[in-house]
């Protein structure tokens, strides 16, 4: 598909006058090229042009390139999940751990997926699904992770856990994370939780702020599913998919979630593996070898 890309969307931060002047000139660019472009509505309307649906974009392109932070790279990823295109995306936000460009690097990145020059990732997708009272009431699919917590953030939630097809027991805590290993380095990591190579195919399961000293990490394999039952909280609960996208939760509901078949086809970068992401975004310290 690389070389021979026609359809491009983007989606961008429009409050980030960055972000548009890098929409128009990509789009200035592309155009000359003969590629067709789209833009999301948001942005489109910062612009002055025709906007579209993020749902129709990742149905239409084969590339979406996507110019922000962490925030804008999930929005375009949940929304890309299971489709053809691929995604392209490039930090021109905050840390932008999950981009592989800057954007002094736009340019050049898009004209290296247009060469075929770089490679495309297949990340799995966490989905989570909702039942209340024997009847399914909500579904839902996450790049980096499904959490359950409360809505105030200060009341503990108290949990009935299974996974592997058995208990694991009443869990209380702030909140539950179930981590794709391209989330383990979000919320999970904030809350303790493993470092898995994005590549993995694993679930990582993390209670957050827990009140038992036993109560850490598991990092289960990709076809296991996990349930979790909500015996109560005197905070009002939610289940939220990326951090972005969230369904209310009430006490005796059960929520089960799983690492997905589904993927999100990502660019990368040769030139930025993921352990040198690790050291420039996330301070990982190694220490030089030294002879005794």
């Amino acid at each position: 598909m690389s070389g021979r890309i026609r359809r491009v969307a983007i989606l961008g931060h429009r409050r980030r006058p960055g972000v548009r002047r890098a929409a128009a000139a990509l789009r200035a660019r592309l155009a000359r090229r003969r590629i067709e472009v789209r833009i999301e509505e948001a942005l489109a309307t910062a612009l002055g042009v025709e906007g579209h649906s993020l749902g129709a974009l990742a149905s239409w392109c084969e590339l979406l390139v996507t110019l922000g932070g962490d925030g804008t790279v999930l929005s375009g990823a949940r929304a890309l999940a299971g489709k053809r295109g691929a995604l392209l995306p490039v930090n021109l936000g905050g840390l932008g751990f999950l981009t592989v460009a800057d954007g002094r690097g736009l340019a050049a990145a898009v004209n290296a997926v247009l060469a075929g020059r770089w490679p495309v990732a297949r990340r799995r997708v966490v989905t989570a699904a909702i039942r209340r009272r024997g009847r399914q009431v909500r579904t839902g699919v996450a790049m980096n992770d499904v959490v359950i917590k409360g809505a105030g953030g200060y009341a503990a939630l108290h949990l009935e856990v299974s996974a592997l097809g058995s208990d694991v027991g009443h869990l209380v805590a702030d909140g539950l994370i179930a981590a794709s290993a391209a989330g383990s380095t979000a919320y999970s990591l904030s809350a303790g939780g493993p470092v898995l190579a994005p590549d993995l195919d694993a679930l990582v399961l993390t209670p957050a702020c827990p009140h038992s000293l036993g109560s850490r990490s598991l990092v289960l394999p990709a076809g296991a599913e996990v349930e979790v039952r909500l015996l109560g909280s005197s905070d009002h609960c939610l289940v939220l998919f990326d951090g972005q996208d969230a369904a209310d939760l009430e006490t005796g509901d059960q929520v089960r979630m799983r690492l997905d078949r589904m993927v999100v086809r990502v660019y990368q970068n040769p030139a930025r593996p993921f352990m040198r992401s690790l050291q420039t975004k996330l301070g990982w310290q190694g220490s030089e070898q030294r002879s005794l």
